[in-house]
């Protein structure tokens, strides 16, 4: 029998391509997001709930509908969203709000109530971001909720020494988010829209397919290589 991983924010990108990584691995897929990604929905291994994020209740509830089995051998908590790109006076208050709700907060509710219920997790890998360390301009709400996203990893990696935790930054991915990026007008002030403006169509910006082998392929190894509760980025592993 395969092994049981939850994986967040599956509708497309990163949290897409890992789902279809791992169900042609053998694995069961509970998958976890708003629209449904209709190709996956194809695998009887693949056992979607539709729920918003920022919705916690809700959340909660699916995880109670969707999760039967008591140990999980994976958890990725992929799902994220980018809110404003700027500076921080200009950025509204709400949305920075928005993007802790789905970054962080909501990755409290799932852990939680998958420990307050006795299943047994293995591995526990956050998605983390280059911007939670880097401090670079433009990346206001969500460097933040990456940061704080770091940091409760290190907590819980505290508490509960039987799972191995990491937040992981997995490079950049030619995905929704980076097509806005991109598409914004470059500026001095924002010397990271440039660099990934190059890395476009490079290999320093893989498609989401080429980034889930790396993704997973570094999953593999973190539990041997990283003390849980750490930050790191698969880019440390290709080098």
């Amino acid at each position: 029998m395969g092994a049981e991983v939850l994986i967040t924010g599956v509708s497309g990108g990163l949290g897409k391509a890992l789902a279809g990584l791992y169900l042609e691995r053998g694995c069961t897929v509970y998958g976890l997001s708003r629209r449904e990604p209709a190709e996956l929905m194809k695998d009887e291994r693949f056992l979607f709930s539709s729920v918003d994020l920022r919705d916690f209740a809700a959340t909660e509830e699916s995880l109670k509908k969707h999760i039967e089995t008591k140990n999980i051998n994976l958890v990725v908590l992929n799902a994220g969203i980018l809110g404003d790109f700027g500076d921080m006076t200009t950025t509204r208050l709400e949305v920075m709000k928005e993007v802790m709700d789905v970054n962080l907060w909501v990755n409290k509710v799932i852990l939680d109530y998958l420990f307050q219920n006795g299943v047994a997790v293995q591995q526990v890998v956050a998605i983390s971001s280059g911007a939670s360390v880097s401090g670079a301009r433009g990346w206001n709400g969500y460097g933040i909720s990456k940061a704080a996203l770091n940091m409760m990893v290190k907590l819980y990696a505290a508490e509960r020494s039987e799972t191995h935790f990491c937040a992981l930054a997995p490079g950049i991915i030619d995905s929704a988010m980076q097509e806005h990026l991109c598409g914004l007008d470059a500026s001095n002030d924002y010397p990271v829209l440039k660099k990934l403006q190059e890395a476009r169509n490079t290999k320093y910006m893989p498609q989401p397919a080429e980034a889930a082998h790396i993704v997973a392929n570094c999953i593999d190894r973190l539990p041997d290589v990283v003390k849980s509760g750490a930050y790191t980025d698969v880019r440390e592993f290709q080098q």
